[in-house]
């Protein structure tokens, strides 16, 4: 065999398990497979409530993954726009500026999403949550768990992806 041809052979062999690890990860639900933003939050809810209300918060799910999508990317141009040389004091100040919009976007969506959930919650619901949500400090995701690590999602979302951000 000669070396090109070994090459492409081995070439070939990489691209198909590469391929096949995409394809594997994506056909269990890989890609995107976190709980809906916001979920946690539900967590001081009865199951019975949390039932009601977790649709409202797939609904969007789609949008929101592209406002997340969109703040990633515009994270990672902060931090190429860090390291390029020469600095580029305008090429910075353009990628901050594009930060600052995807996260407002996100957050500004957040905030509408929270608002559809609150208003078909209980007062007594609403409290609750509300509780939750405005806890300050480190663990405002909940009380720490079993070696000191937050708790996971709600039940139900036990397969986060950590790719997604």
């Amino acid at each position: 065999m000669t070396r090109t041809r070994l090459i492409l052979v081995l070439s070939l062999g990489l691209n198909l398990v590469v391929l096949g690890a995409v394809l594997g990860h994506a056909w269990r639900g890989g890609f995107d497979r976190g709980p809906p933003p916001l979920s946690w939050g539900l967590r001081a809810l009865s199951p019975e409530a949390r039932a009601q209300v977790m649709p409202r918060l797939r609904e969007n799910l789609q949008e929101t993954r592209a406002q997340r999508r969109a703040l990633r990317q515009a994270g990672e141009a902060v931090e190429a726009a860090v390291g390029r040389e020469p600095f580029d004091r305008p090429g910075l100040l353009e990628a901050l500026a594009d930060l600052r919009g995807a996260t407002n976007a996100y957050q500004q969506q957040m905030h509408e999403r929270a608002i559809e959930v609150l208003a078909e919650l209980s007062p007594e619901d609403r409290r609750a949550v509300a509780a939750l949500l405005l806890r300050p400090g480190p663990h405002r995701h909940g009380t720490p768990g079993p070696g000191g690590r937050p708790p996971g999602p709600p039940s139900g979302f036990e397969g986060r992806d950590k790719n997604v951000r």
